[in-house]
């Protein structure tokens, strides 16, 4: 059988897709031919309806996958419907949309199959019954809507428990074209050590995940969730990776959280450590399982950044609208811990949350200002389908369903009712959230971002529309003054909502200096 994916990121940093990834590796070793239309504008021109028709009518596939986000749903859909009217080809939706809100997405019957979960091998079983004419309405994890069903009703397949990833075949990333994204990503390269994460978090999916599994019988309780590929295994791909990819220069783990498991963490950086492999590389770790003897393994094994689930910095919206059950005084020991063993930190910021004030917004700023850590990137809460974020939201009517409609993205606006002041409010921090933080700092820039900060709240809608296409260039060009005379900052870096320390940005230029300007400067992008 020859299936097709259609990966849309658009709006998105660049990147593969784990989930395809193994849903291919799984294909591939049981003999079928497996292809790929990934739609990035980051790294090629987005194609057009009749362009994809003519990809679809060269690799002439016998069933078609789509792997969707939320963001990118309206825009799958209009292309399923126009393959269905071109080709007739058998279309199946999986990723995380339609997981989280199966029902809608089979009651809107788009696609003839709708994989809920993680679907390896629901894949692979559906696309065998295809091949071999068998019964395509009991396959584990899919649903069949009404328009499709043979059984004309709709068909609901209870979930397979959680694969052992021991058992999945490798993944495949040579589906994707790897070297263009690497290229494009700077030496990035995104791996994954483990699935799940047993926390729940209302912005993210991973609760609705082991409810579904659960309330399916193939799951008793989360921690089932959290599971770990063979050390050996992750070892052996990143080697074969390095060989075939010399121009990966950083990996990135996706793992929700690396740190979780401290077995694994000293099992993991002890291997990595001996492997010879000797690529940097970055982790995500939760302040409530961090200290100092992990950052010193982490260190000695090459870790250069270690990023971390910051979110708010007020303990009232964390614990009321995140159910994150954390204090800001383990927040600044586990930043603490990192930076006492020389390890770059990063910072995951939200704002625009439901019920949140302007001044809870200003303890996030101050936080991050007493914190100092490496970098901070922002965004601004998108209530996703599915998540119990999208239901508090939904609940008391913060979701302006235009506004929702119009956002491809969660950095360049908000979409819940706020009012025209908070609206504005939020679209400033947008741009130069850091200027803020900067203002807020003890650092002898303070003073000269107070300035600019009473001079971006002094605007009004009509002035931040005029001037806020030139702040990323004012931002720049103070940054460079600041730097010639060695004053901590932060500024602009890598992504137009990530603002990194001078210390970094200096030692960054160092580094290429001392290597004769012969090579890129090592640019930890996008993240």
């Amino acid at each position: 059988m020859r299936v097709l994916f259609i990966y849309p990121s658009i709006d998105c940093p660049p990147g593969i897709n784990h989930g395809i990834a193994a849903l291919s590796g799984c294909l591939k070793e049981a003999g079928h031919e497996v292809g790929l239309i990934h739609v990035c504008e980051a790294l090629w021109a987005i194609p057009t309806m009749d362009e994809i028709k003519d990809q679809v009518r060269a690799f002439q596939p016998d069933i078609i996958g789509h792997s969707v986000m939320s963001q990118q749903y309206a825009w799958s859909v209009d292309v399923a419907e126009a393959l269905r009217d071109a080709f007739g080809i058998p279309q199946v939706i999986g990723g995380v949309h339609v997981t989280m809100v199966p029902d809608e997405v089979v009651e809107e019957a788009h696609y003839e199959y709708a994989c809920v979960g993680e679907g390896e091998f629901s894949m692979l079983e559906l696309v065998e019954r295809f091949a071999s004419g068998g019964d395509l309405t009991s396959v584990p994890n899919m649903r069949i809507p009404e328009r499709f069903s043979p059984t004309g009703e709709v068909v609901t397949n209870a979930v397979d428990p959680f694969p052992d990833l021991a058992t999945l075949p490798e993944q495949d990333f040579e589906l994707f074209d790897l070297d263009h994204i690497v290229r494009v990503k700077k030496g990035w390269m995104g791996m994954l050590t483990s699935r799940g994460c047993p926390y729940k978090c209302t912005y993210c999916f991973n609760k609705e995940i082991v409810d579904r599994y659960v309330e399916d019988g193939a799951a008793k309780k989360a921690k089932e969730y959290l599971r770990h590929f063979p050390t050996e295994r992750v070892i052996r791909e990143i080697k074969d990776l390095k060989a075939r990819h010399p121009h990966i220069e950083t990996l990135i783990f996706d793992d929700d959280l690396f740190t979780l498991n401290r077995q694994y963490v000293e099992e993991f950086t002890s291997a990595y450590k001996d492997s010879g492999i000797g690529l940097p590389y970055v982790v995500n770790a939760h302040v409530q399982q961090f200290s100092t003897e992990m950052a010193q393994q982490l260190k000695d094994s090459g870790c250069m950044i270690v990023k971390y689930g910051l979110e708010s910095g007020s303990e009232e919206i964390r614990r009321k609208v995140l159910w994150r059950f954390m204090t800001n005084d383990a927040i600044e020991r586990a930043f603490a811990a990192a930076h006492e063993c020389d390890l770059h930190t990063s910072a995951f910021i939200m704002f625009g949350l439901p019920f949140e004030t302007r001044e809870q917004i200003f303890e996030t700023i101050r936080l991050c200002a007493r914190i100092k850590m490496g970098r901070f990137r922002w965004a601004i809460f998108f209530p996703f389908p599915g998540t119990a974020g999208y239901r508090i939201s939904e609940e008391n009517d913060l979701i302006d369903r235009e506004k929702m409609a119009r956002l491809g993205n969660y950095f360049d606006g908000s979409c819940l009712r706020f009012g025209a002041d908070h609206d504005l409010l939020l679209e400033k921090l947008g741009k130069v959230f850091h200027w803020y933080v900067n203002a807020e700092s003890d650092w002898p820039s303070a003073p000269i971002y107070r300035k600019l900060v009473d001079e971006v709240e002094s605007w009004d809608r009509d002035a931040f529309e005029r001037h806020k296409e030139a702040l990323q260039e004012r931002d720049r060009v103070l940054s460079e003054e600041l730097l010639e005379k060695c004053i901590p900052h932060y500024s602009i870096r890598y992504s137009h909502v990530m603002a990194v320390n001078s210390e970094f940005v200096a030692w960054e230029r160092r580094e290429l200096a001392t290597a004769g300007g012969s090579g890129s400067p090592i640019t930890y992008t996008l993240d």
